[in-house]
């Protein structure tokens, strides 16, 4: 174990350092550091020019008689944006590849203690160290005890914060399931009496959610939504304890949840509600970026739509293979009609012709086919659309499916 500590030139200081009960009387909080924990074999201690003549020696000599050999680098005082990157480089460049590291941010210079914990944060997430502790002394005079505060675990305030932003800007639900089984994995082992029984459970339906959603899954994402509908009152509770981040963002998990529609049951099939359900995630979809997954969804929403035009609510045959290909099959020969071209009539021609909005439907078809085909195709393409505009077809698409929507549902 690896001790990263700083110097800001006042730590000859002697008192009794306390940490999670126990005592140690000493000049230095690295020293006590080292006692109380016991593991640590080396020590890398930062200090600026100033503090070096003051701190260095005394410092150095007492982790010497704890067994813990250490090294000194120099390092500026962190007063212009190029000092703190040069700091941090310093901190990168002195911990190797999979170290257990203790960090102390207790002395130095103020940039130094920010610089210090931030990088703990970025070395813990990248995965270049296993960020044992971060401690900080609340040094007290007159002779009372100095606390040393172990902040590791506001450490993974940054991991929320990361992971939190994944799920709503990317549906990227793995870190917040991620964090949450290891918060009540922790709360678990630690004896904590109100140890979270929901959470996990929660969590789990977020990534579930977010999983079907990229694999563009639409009846499981509903499902999974609607899950997360019916816990996020119990799983509050648990959040406000062991999950402050998650609680700052409820208003958007809520409106994950306002998604939610049970799967269809074969018996009941499916419903108006269940494709309105569809058309507000396929906006979900676009809306975060989620391009590929919105417009090969839409296409399987346009068949949904007319099955239930023709056949009416609760139809129990919309997953039936044979039924959804006439259907597509069906919209083809209505835009070779449109051209004026030989076509093959269905099953479902003589009823799709006649419809009032036949002309709307079948250029609304033909735009959604043109759009994921450009996708289906990998820009294999003789003269693919540029990039930039997909983003903008696919918005474009969304707005017209929810306009036709309105048409065909009054």
């Amino acid at each position: 174990m690896k001790l990263i500590t700083f110097l800001g030139g006042r730590e000859n200081e002697a008192g009794v350092f306390t940490c999670v009960g126990t005592s140690c009387k000493t000049q230095f909080v690295q020293e006590a550091i080292c006692n109380l924990l016991g593991t640590v074999d080396t020590a890398v201690i930062f200090t600026p020019e100033g503090a070096k003549n003051v701190a260095w020696e005394p410092v150095s000599a007492a982790l010497a008689r704890c067994g813990v050999h250490s090294d000194m680098k120099i390092i500026p005082n962190g007063e212009t944006e190029g000092e703190l990157w040069e700091i941090f480089r310093a901190l990168e460049n002195s911990i190797h590849d999979g170290e257990k590291i203790v960090f102390d941010i207790s002395h130095g210079l103020r940039s130094h203690l920010l610089i210090g914990f931030l990088s703990a944060a970025f070395f813990r997430t990248t995965g270049k160290a296993e960020i044992s502790h971060v401690f900080y002394c609340l040094k007290r005079d007159g002779g009372d005890s100095s606390p040393i505060l172990d902040l590791t675990p506001f450490l993974s305030i940054l991991d929320w914060t990361s992971s939190v932003d994944a799920f709503l800007r990317s549906v990227d639900g793995a870190g917040i399931n991620r964090l949450a089984n290891r918060t009540a994995k922790e709360a678990y082992l630690s004896g904590h009496p109100d140890a979270p029984e929901t959470l996990s459970r929660f969590a789990e339906t977020l990534n579930g959610f977010a999983l079907a959603t990229r694999l563009a899954r639409p009846v499981e994402a509903l499902n999974f939504a609607s899950g997360i509908a019916r816990d996020i009152d119990e799983a509050t509770a648990e959040m406000k304890v062991f999950t402050p981040p998650l609680v700052g963002v409820l208003d958007e998990i809520r409106m994950v949840g306002d998604l939610g529609i049970q799967r269809p049951s074969p018996e009941e099939g499916l419903t108006w509600a269940h494709v309105e359900k569809e058309l507000d995630l396929i906006g979900f979809m676009i809306e975060r970026g989620l391009l590929l997954q919105g417009v090969t969804f839409s296409r399987e929403w346009m068949v949904n739509l007319m099955l239930l035009l023709h056949f009416g609510d609760g139809y129990i045959g919309w997953l039936n293979p044979d039924i959804r290909h006439e259907m597509s099959h069906t919209f083809g020969g209505a835009i070779l009609a449109l051209k004026q071209s030989p076509y093959r009539t269905t099953s479902l021609t003589d009823w799709y012709m006649q419809l009032p909005w036949q002309e709307q439907i079948t250029r609304l078809w033909g735009e959604l086919s043109g759009i994921r085909n450009d996708f289906a195709h990998c820009g294999m393409r003789e003269f693919p659309p540029r990039i930039s505009r997909m983003d903008d077809k696919a918005k474009e698409l969304y707005e017209h499916l929810r306009i036709f929507y309105g048409v065909v549902r009054g």
